[in-house]
């Protein structure tokens, strides 16, 4: 039985019409906010809110960074100012000249000894794994 291999896993469908999912409802839940804005504010104070709110709607709708989403670099730069990383130096330790330099010993380890596998052996095992291909 023959199965068919997904292909391209890194891309998202295109659900509705061009855009993705995602796309989708980043532009949706924008214009509901423009919506909001619009009946609140007169015309001048809409435009000017909604400048920052499409651009951010656009950035993460469709910019992609080194192949990665707009959105994963936000998450990225806000686990970082979450939890930044330390580096602290340590001043290595100085050595005494005055002390003596130890020689580790040399261990001989002995080769283990090679186990001969008899011919009839090996055609059991070849027998074997002709079996489980066919099963």
């Amino acid at each position: 039985m023959q199965f068919q291999v997904p292909q391209f896993l890194d891309t998202e469908d295109k659900v509705i019409g061009p855009l993705t999912v995602k796309q989708f409802s980043y532009i949706l839940v924008a214009a509901v906010i423009g919506l909001i804005l619009f009946k609140l504010f007169n015309l001048f104070v809409f435009i000017i809110l909604m400048i920052p709110i499409a651009a951010i709607t656009f950035a993460l709708g469709f910019v992609k960074i080194h192949n990665r989403p707009f959105i994963e670099l936000i998450k990225n730069f806000f686990g970082f100012l979450k939890k930044p990383d330390y580096y602290i130096w340590k001043k290595p330790e100085t050595i005494d000249p005055t002390e003596e330099k130890k020689i580790p010993k040399l261990i001989k380890k002995e080769a283990p000894e090679k186990k001969r596998v008899s011919k009839k052996r090996l055609q059991e095992i070849n027998w074997r794994i002709d079996i489980e291909k066919i099963i």
